[in-house]
């Protein structure tokens, strides 16, 4: 079964004939990804075509068709809507995700004080 605890599929990746502990959707690890499960949710987005502000509704390769993907994917985070929760198992799974522009992310982050605004002031 695929490591990503959301993911139920069974299916495995195989590398030189060797099972890997990934199903085909998550079969390149990302770096840390134990630590940061929300990543995955962001690569699901992604092999979607859904590289869109889930608060705006800014479609970023519509809005910026010219623009690399790597940039595009760059320009959206993915939030934790209950940020109480944010690092229990019931709050990294996709229901406690949302995919945010830069914008739209700092916004919230303002407005939930889950900003820290020290680290941008130096003196």
């Amino acid at each position: 079964m695929c490591k990503v605890t959301w993911c139920n599929r069974v299916d495995r990746y195989y590398k030189n004939g060797n099972p890997k502990t990934y199903c085909s959707t998550h079969k390149n690890p990302i770096l840390n990804s134990q630590s940061r499960p929300w990543l995955f949710y962001k690569r699901e987005k992604i092999l979607k075509d859904k590289l869109e502000c889930e608060h705006c509704g800014d479609h970023y390769p519509t809005k910026y068709p010219k623009v690399d993907m790597k940039i595009l994917i760059s320009l959206l985070d993915v939030d934790h809507i209950d940020n109480s929760i944010k690092g229990k198992p019931e709050g990294e799974q996709p229901n406690n995700y949302q995919l945010l522009c830069k914008v739209c992310h700092a916004i919230k982050s303002h407005k939930e004080g889950d900003y820290n605004s020290n680290k941008n002031n130096r003196k």
